[in-house]
């Protein structure tokens, strides 16, 4: 039975994640996050503060304006100070072009190329508010799906031939 305080954490965080991922609204990170909140994606890489934060998922929107991410599969386990959950989602490429990738970036605008991918975050949280969230992303599957990584080549695969 999770404790008082990892049931306050999971709807802090339950809250946070579909405000924030699944309705695009980066307004929600003043209400739950600290003011030194740290937010850190493979394919974006580290935003540090609440404007950093805020700023991200304003790009993201005005790139993917479908953009949507939600808890998938499993619901959010709580320890501690800590929240960790599985999500799926993405979106279409219709709006400007956006260079705040990994690797690349997508030069043009409304290329109508959609991505789709999951990951698992895990967030941190202290006196009721999220300081730290770290994600594992399917960053090559989107990198992919946007044509900035080249896909492998069917029928190119090493074998292994057994004797």
């Amino acid at each position: 039975m999770p404790t008082q305080e990892e049931q306050q954490n999971l709807a802090v965080v339950t809250e946070y994640f579909d405000e924030y991922w699944n309705k695009a609204n980066p307004e929600i990170v003043d209400k739950l996050c600290a003011e030194n909140f740290v937010i850190n994606y493979p394919m974006h890489g580290p935003r540090y503060g609440k404007e950093a934060a805020k700023g991200m998922m304003r790009g993201l929107k005005e790139a993917f304006p479908d953009i949507s991410f939600r808890v998938y599969q499993h619901p959010l386990i709580a320890s501690g100070p800590f929240v960790v959950g599985r999500w799926i989602g993405g979106g279409t490429h219709t709006g400007v072009a956006i260079s705040d990738l990994a690797v690349g970036s997508l030069d043009n605008a409304n290329t109508g190329k959609k991505i789709y991918f999951s990951g698992i975050t895990i967030f941190t949280l202290k006196d009721g508010k999220i300081i730290d969230e770290t994600a594992e992303e399917g960053t090559l599957t989107a990198l992919q799906q946007l044509d900035l990584v080249a896909q492998p080549n069917p029928g190119k695969e090493i074998k292994y031939l057994h004797e």
